[in-house]
């Protein structure tokens, strides 16, 4: 079963059921990282770095982070749909 970033986020912040993540870990963080942090500044990539690292219970949640898909071996995927840099410009400002 796949396990997306905003049903996770959204279980943090509304639901007493014991959700799968409450935060990224840092393997997530880093495959995270690898596609939303290309091209970036590092002081950006840092920026990233940081907010990833906050409880789920702390984010905004955004429809684009149903793209994202938090696989059980620690990889982060994500399902693009018709432009992958502005999908992945969309979803570090979501984040920042």
């Amino acid at each position: 079963m796949q396990i997306n970033l905003y049903n996770e986020i959204h279980k943090a912040k509304y639901s007493e059921i014991e959700n799968t993540y409450n935060s990224l870990n840092d393997e997530q963080i880093k495959s995270f990282l690898s596609f939303i942090g290309s091209r970036c500044r590092q002081k950006t990539k840092e920026k990233l770095e940081r907010r990833l690292k906050i409880p789920f219970s702390l984010w905004t949640n955004y429809g684009i982070f149903s793209r994202v898909i938090l696989e059980n071996d620690n990889q982060i995927n994500y399902i693009c749909g018709q432009s992958w840099n502005d999908e992945m410009r969309t979803l570090r400002e979501c984040i920042l």
